[in-house]
C-alpha cells in the first residue's frame, strides 16, 4: 500500500487495544450467544472459522470456546497484538487451535494460503478496505 494512502488509515487497532482490557466473561458470553443466534448453531466443534478483521479478538475468542478452530488475521498491528492479548487473557493454552496472524483481505496470495474455512466471518471489515469488491472475492476463494 502507498504511504500516502497508509497516513488515509483510521487505527481501529488503537481503540481495540482500549476496548480489549475491558473484556470479562459478560462480554464473552455475550459474544458467544450473538455468534449462535447468528449462525443458528448450538456449537462450533469440527468447524473452522476464519475470523477475517479480528479486531479485538473477541468473536475469535468467542467461536474458539464455541468449539471451532480458529485463524484469526487483522492489517492493523495494534488489532493483532488486541486479539493476542485477549488469547493470553483467556486462553492462554489455545494457541494450538486459535492461530493470530497479520495479513490483509486484500492479499489475494496471503487469503489463498490460509485455505478454506467452514465459516468466514467479516463483520464490517470488508467495506474498510476501499475496495470492498476485491475483498468479497478474496474471501470467496
Amino acid at each position: 500500500m502507498p504511504s500516502r494512502e497508509k497516513n488515509l488509515r483510521f487505527a481501529f487497532g488503537a481503540n481495540w487495544r482500549d476496548f480489549v482490557q475491558q473484556i470479562g466473561a459478560e462480554q464473552i458470553a455475550e459474544a458467544e450467544r450473538s455468534l449462535q443466534h447468528f449462525l443458528e448453531l448450538e456449537t462450533l466443534a469440527g468447524r473452522t472459522f476464519l475470523d477475517v478483521g479480528c479486531g479485538s479478538g473477541l468473536f475469535s475468542l468467542a467461536a474458539r470456546r464455541l468449539g471451532a478452530r480458529v485463524t484469526a488475521f487483522d492489517y492493523d498491528a495494534d488489532s493483532v497484538e488486541s486479539a493476542r492479548v485477549l488469547q493470553k487473557r483467556f486462553a492462554p493454552d489455545e494457541t494450538a487451535f486459535w492461530r493470530i496472524e497479520q495479513g490483509s483481505v486484500l492479499d489475494r496470495r496471503y487469503i489463498a494460503q490460509l485455505g478454506p474455512h467452514d465459516i468466514v466471518y467479516a463483520w464490517g471489515v470488508l467495506h474498510h478496505t476501499g475496495a470492498l469488491c476485491r475483498a468479497l472475492y478474496n474471501v470467496h476463494l
